[in-house]
């Protein structure tokens, strides 16, 4: 049967060909035969296109995942969108490196002259989404108040970030530097207060601190 390829339909021919050579479909294929060098040629030619069809396949599995964090990041927004605007994990610090990356005052303790360094996260500020686009833009004002509340040093828009990209902005921390100069030594309140330009809608954040002699 050298070169040659036989089917057999036979139950019982086939239990008997089992282990002999043969594969689960009596089909009998000897090294060297025109069918196997056939079978060659043939997984030769559709070689690439089977790397092809696979890389194709990566390509639509990534652009699934790509499509279902995309998803996951508008509904983080849609919840932000409704909820109400705030100030997350506000602190005095001595230092600040990133996002929720900071070195918090053991104590709200200022040296006269010296500077007040204030880090905070604003939380659920409204995103608008237009054409592809999203927007972010809110601002803070500052106000400087005697422990009594008199007004001593207040600035508009002291802060504004007003952004804009085609992927949904998230991780937004904010810092402010007030360099307290002559100030008497003494106890002060820092007030910041956050306007969102997009949500029409306002927080305030205030803490007391002290300026050592």
């Amino acid at each position: 049967m050298f070169g040659e390829v036989l089917t057999f339909e036979d139950p019982e021919i086939l239990k008997r060909m089992q282990g002999d050579g043969t594969n689960a479909h009596g089909l009998l294929v000897e090294y060297g035969s025109p069918a196997l060098c056939a079978m060659e040629e043939i997984m030769k030619s559709i070689r690439p296109w089977l790397a092809v069809t696979a890389v194709l396949l990566l390509v639509a599995a990534g652009a699934s995942a790509q499509d279902q964090i995309l998803a996951l990041k508008n509904q983080i927004i849609d919840l932000q969108n409704k909820g109400k605007l705030a100030f997350l994990e506000a602190a005095l610090c001595s230092k600040v490196i990133g996002f929720g990356s900071y070195v918090p005052l053991e104590k709200p303790v200022v040296k006269k002259g010296g500077d007040l360094l204030v880090y905070y996260q604003p939380q659920n500020v409204f995103t608008n989404r237009v054409k592809g686009h999203y927007e972010i833009w809110y601002t803070q004002d500052v106000v400087l108040l005697s422990k009594a509340g008199e007004v001593l040093f207040e600035q508009k828009d002291f802060l504004e970030f007003h952004y804009s990209s085609r992927t949904p902005v998230f991780d937004l921390f904010a810092t402010n530097t007030l360099n307290l100069g002559s100030t008497p030594a003494g106890s002060y309140v820092y007030r910041a207060v956050l306007h969102d330009r997009l949500k029409d809608a306002s927080a305030e954040y205030s803490v007391v601190f002290e300026i050592a002699p």
